[in-house]
C-alpha cells in the first residue's frame, strides 16, 4: 500500500493535505524521556503508522539513534521497518502460525501470548527471540500465573525459543496508581518463577508511555514509549510540566468559496444555516482523510492565526469552514496545531470528539502527504 502511495505522489507534486512532523519535537521528547529514565532502554512503538505520524517518517528522524527495537504491530508494518531501517523490530501483534516463516529472524522478536505460539515458532528449527507476554490483569491476552510452569517446561525442551525478554501491559496507569503496584508485584512474581526455573531473561518491560512516567524501579530495564515520543501525554496534567512537543501539524488548502445567502444551509440535511449572508471556504478533509462525524460543527480552523469555525456536516472528502473576507482560493489553512491549548490542538479536538489523541491521530489516512520538517 505504501509503495503504491509513494509512486503515486512523485516528491514535485503538490498536495492539498500535507502532515509535517517535527524532527526536533521527536528528538526533544526522546530527551525528556531519557532524563526520566535515565538507566532504562527504549523500544519506541511505531504501531499503527506511527500512531499516524508515518512510520517512514518516523524511521528518518530517528536514524543514528540507538534502540535495542522498534515496536511495530503487524506484518505489513515489520516489512516496512525491515526494508528501510537497520533497527532490530519486536513484533507485538499476534499473526498466524505459518506467518512465522516470513520473517527474518536475525533482526526479529516476538511478543509470545500462548503455548500455541510458541509451539509454531519451534517448528522454525532455527533461533528464535521471544518476549514472554504475562497477563498480570489487562485480561485480554497473555500466559497467566497458573500455566506458566507448562511455558517453561516447553522452553526447556526447545533450547532454540531464547527467552530473551518479559513484557507485560498496564491496564490503568493513567488513573489508578494502586492497580500499578499491584501488576507490578505479579509481573515480579512470575518473573520469579522464571528465574528459579533457570532462565535469564535480558528484557524486562511492563510500562508504555504511561508506565515511563509512574515507574521507577531498576528490576524494569526497558519501557515502550509511544504516545509521549509524539510529545502527548497519556496522563493529561502532567504534559505541561514535562515539557513536551508535539510533532504533528495539519495543513490544507481552500478549493472554494461560496456566497451563502441569509437562511440558506450548507452540506448534507442543511444543519448549519446562516443567519447573515456570509462566505464559505471549502477544505478538502473529511472523513474519509480522518475526522469523525461527530466532531461536526464542533471543530476550528486556523487562518493567518485566527480561528474559523467548521460549518455543517463533514462530508466524505470535504469539510466547511466560515470564510473572512481576506482569503483566497488556494490559501493554506492549519487543521491540526502542534500549539497546547488551542482549539485545534490534539487533545482538544480529542475531547470535543469525546475519545482519547491516540484515536484522532491514528484516524489519519495513510495516503496524505507527510514530510519531516
Amino acid at each position: 500500500m505504501f509503495g503504491k502511495f509513494r509512486k503515486l505522489l512523485k516528491p514535485d507534486l503538490k498536495t492539498l493535505n500535507t502532515i509535517s512532523i517535527s524532527k526536533a519535537a521527536i528528538l526533544h521528547n526522546l530527551d525528556i524521556m531519557r532524563k526520566l529514565q535515565p538507566k532504562s532502554a527504549f523500544f519506541p512503538v511505531l504501531k499503527s503508522n506511527a500512531y499516524g505520524h508515518g512510520i517512514l517518517q518516523i524511521l528518518e528522524i530517528l536514524k543514528g539513534q540507538n534502540f535495542p527495537y522498534l515496536v511495530v504491530d503487524s506484518f505489513p508494518e515489520y516489512q516496512l521497518v525491515h526494508n528501510h531501517s537497520k533497527f532490530d523490530i519486536l513484533l507485538l501483534g499476534e499473526t498466524l502460525p505459518e506467518n512465522y516463516r516470513f520473517f527474518d529472524l536475525r533482526r526479529t522478536a516476538f511478543a509470545v501470548y500462548t503455548l500455541n505460539a510458541l509451539k509454531a515458532l519451534a517448528q522454525l528449527h532455527k533461533k528464535v527471540r521471544i518476549h514472554l507476554f504475562f497477563d498480570t490483569g489487562m485480561h485480554r491476552e497473555g500466559v497467566q500465573e497458573q500455566n506458566l510452569p507448562q511455558i517453561l517446561a516447553f522452553l526447556k525442551e526447545h533450547k532454540q525459543l531464547e527467552l530473551e525478554g518479559l513484557m507485560s501491559h498496564l491496564h490503568s496507569a493513567d488513573t489508578d496508581e494502586a492497580s500499578i503496584q499491584k501488576q507490578v508485584t505479579l509481573f515480579k512474581k512470575m518473573g520469579n518463577l522464571v528465574e528459579q526455573a533457570g532462565f535469564a531473561p535480558k528484557w524486562k518491560h511492563i510500562g508504555a508511555s504511561a508506565g515511563l512516567l509512574k515507574i521507577h524501579d531498576d528490576y524494569f530495564s526497558a519501557f515502550r514509549p509511544g504516545l509521549l515520543l509524539y510529545g502527548y501525554s497519556p496522563i493529561p496534567d502532567m504534559r505541561s510540566k514535562l515539557g513536551l512537543q508535539p510533532a504533528l501539524t495539519l495543513h490544507s488548502r481552500i478549493v472554494s468559496l461560496q456566497h451563502v445567502p441569509q437562511g440558506e444551509g450548507v452540506s448534507y440535511n442543511q444543519k448549519w444555516k446562516a443567519e447573515n449572508p456570509c462566505r464559505v471556504a471549502t477544505i478538502p478533509f473529511g472523513y474519509y482523510e480522518g475526522w469523525l462525524r461527530t466532531l461536526n460543527g464542533k471543530l476550528v480552523y486556523r487562518y493567518h492565526q485566527k480561528d474559523v469555525p467548521q460549518l455543517g456536516v463533514i462530508c466524505m472528502n470535504l469539510s466547511s469552514c466560515l470564510a473572512s473576507e481576506e482569503m483566497a482560493v488556494g490559501d493554506v489553512i492549519e487543521l491540526i496545531s502542534p500549539q497546547v491549548g488551542l482549539q485545534n490542538s490534539i487533545e482538544v479536538i480529542a475531547e470535543k470528539a469525546d475519545t482519547i489523541p491516540y484515536e484522532i491521530l491514528i484516524r489519519l489516512d495513510k495516503g496524505i502527504r507527510r514530510v519531516v520538517i
